[in-house]
């Protein structure tokens, strides 16, 4: 790639040369303006950025209408850049990334596991070693390329002639040609066949995320680089529990007189069944938070907390007899109101903070 430097000495060299007030030729004003216009492109490096991507006329190019009309301006910054993109062409093909879905249940995904998976890929044909040619033939030199795999091209432009470097229609910038094609893979030297791995899935996963195993996608052709295999984690929902984050929810429910005199309830939690004090006076909607009983973060220390949220039943069906107790006991107890004045949802977020 040429220089900062070397692009500007270049302008220099060209606007002086093709400058209207010193050029004689014809076209000198519009020779100029694509000078102008090509050093504004390569000295801004957004718009050299785009040019390294898709050259002078891809999506949204820089290069301005009419770029072309003077003998392929787009291969002369090629030539700018070494070759540039035609250089870039390599022996072996990467292989494409694969993408499987597994589920998980829901304790899995809190603490962790090890899942055996199975899924379909592209691997190197076991009858042809991956060369793509028939038992007891091999591939043969490029006669296009000679077997670099690239080819040469002399094209003329406001700079002169230079040569453009680009992969090798023949050969596909392999380098090698099979005549004899494998039976098995028909000349393309890949298979799709059933691979099997053993995941280790961490502690504190969410359900949606992917997890990344370089490597273990499709193979290349010729050699070429392998793919990634992408693994998207999908969470099953637990009858009981719920998960925010790094913590979880819970709900208990409890009767009026556990509300106001307090109670132990047995209560699920990731770690299994557990005992939880219900203090006395309990309010419907308090919240309980049991600290370090949540989630262990994710690639990190440390765990969230659980919080229980309680919920007071209110008898409907009552008997004459605990009709009147009832009764007795509200004579002795203050005008019912609720001095918090907070909402259920107010009060949950409160919990969180």
């Amino acid at each position: 790639m040429a220089s900062s430097e070397a692009i500007r000495k270049a302008f220099r060299d060209l606007a002086r040369r093709h400058h209207p007030d010193v050029s004689k030729e014809p076209d000198a004003e519009a020779r100029f303006k694509q000078i102008n216009e090509a050093y504004e492109v390569l000295s801004d490096s957004e718009k050299r950025s785009h040019y390294d991507q898709f050259g002078h006329g891809g999506p949204g190019s820089p290069f301005g209408v009419g770029f072309d009309d003077f003998g392929g301006i787009g291969d002369v910054f090629d030539a700018f850049f070494g070759g540039g993109r035609g250089q870039r062409g390599q022996a072996g093909q990467s292989g494409d990334d694969t993408r499987v879905v597994i589920d998980l249940e829901f304790l899995d995904a809190v603490f962790g596991t090890e899942k055996h998976i199975s899924y379909r890929r592209l691997e190197p044909c076991g009858t042809c070693g991956g060369a793509g040619a028939a038992p007891g033939t091999r591939p043969t030199t490029c006669s296009g390329c000679k077997g670099s795999g690239q080819v040469q091209r002399a094209q003329r432009s406001i700079f002169g002639q230079f040569v453009n470097v680009a992969t090798c229609d023949s050969c596909g910038g392999s380098g090698q040609v099979v005549e004899s094609k494998c039976p098995d893979c028909t000349g393309n030297g890949l298979l799709r066949v059933e691979a099997e791995r053993s995941v280790k899935i961490p502690a504190g996963l969410q359900d949606g995320t992917e997890l990344r195993l370089s490597g273990e996608g499709d193979h290349g052709l010729r050699g070429g680089r392998p793919g990634d295999l992408y693994i998207a984690i999908n969470v099953k929902a637990h009858e009981i529990l719920e998960r925010d984050g790094d913590n979880i929810v819970s709900n208990v429910l409890i009767n009026v007189s556990e509300a106001a005199l307090g109670t132990k309830v047995n209560v699920q939690t990731v770690d299994g069944m557990g005992a939880v004090s219900i203090p006395s006076g309990t309010q419907a909607g308090s919240a309980i938070r049991l600290r370090g009983k949540g989630v262990p973060k994710f690639r990190s220390s440390g765990r969230g907390d659980h919080y229980l949220f309680v919920h007071v039943r209110t008898p409907t069906k009552l008997s004459r007899e605990q009709r009147r107790l009832m009764k007795e006991l509200g004579e002795t107890l203050p005008a019912g109101s609720d001095t918090d004045g907070r909402t259920f949802a107010e009060k949950v977020r409160s919990a969180f903070q």
